[in-house]
């Protein structure tokens, strides 16, 4: 019986490290602007301009934009979001 034990338990382990992510969804898989473009666009109304710093320490300057029920910052240079119901 021990055996039977180590060997669900390995099994049970093995399960869930496997379901977990393992990091930032694939490229081209986010759902959602980012949490950053959101907090730029926290008080302001949709077509507010905007800025928020990126990655690399620049500075980003767009406008509040609707993504669904959300508004976030789209940086001036981006694509436009898709229509609702397409994110």
């Amino acid at each position: 019986m021990p055996i039977t034990r180590t060997i669900l338990a390995v099994t049970l382990i093995a399960t869930a490290a496997a379901a977990q992510p393992s990091g930032p969804p694939p490229q081209g898989r986010r759902h959602g602007p980012p949490p950053i473009a959101l907090q730029a666009c926290e008080g302001l109304a949709e077509g507010d301009a905007c800025t928020f710093t990126g990655r690399y320490g620049e500075r980003i300057a767009g406008s509040c934009t609707a993504f669904g029920e959300q508004i976030a910052c789209l940086p001036a240079d981006a694509p436009p979001p898709p229509p609702a119901g397409e994110e």
